[in-house]
């Protein structure tokens, strides 16, 4: 059995990456969309959803208006 240990912050990104893919799914936007919108690299957004990477506060405003979804629900802050 695999277990992975999450300090401080990385909980909440690991929650911003889980929540962007699924939203990303819901709304049927790819990473090469949502990258070109927000004018990010596609690496960038790959990066995000596997947890690899954490967003600017400007991108994740940008990344919230083009999913039109809040940024406390991405960020794991609430659950709608």
């Amino acid at each position: 059995m695999y277990f992975r240990i999450i300090y401080g912050n990385n909980i909440r990104m690991n929650k911003f990456a889980e929540r962007l893919t699924e939203t990303m799914r819901a709304i049927n936007i790819t990473k090469a969309e949502l990258a070109r919108r927000v004018g990010i690299s596609e690496d960038m957004v790959y990066d995000y959803c596997k947890g690899r990477g954490n967003p600017s506060l400007d991108i994740l405003i940008l990344i919230c208006n083009e999913l039109d979804e809040t940024s406390d629900y991405l960020i794991g802050r609430t659950n709608s």
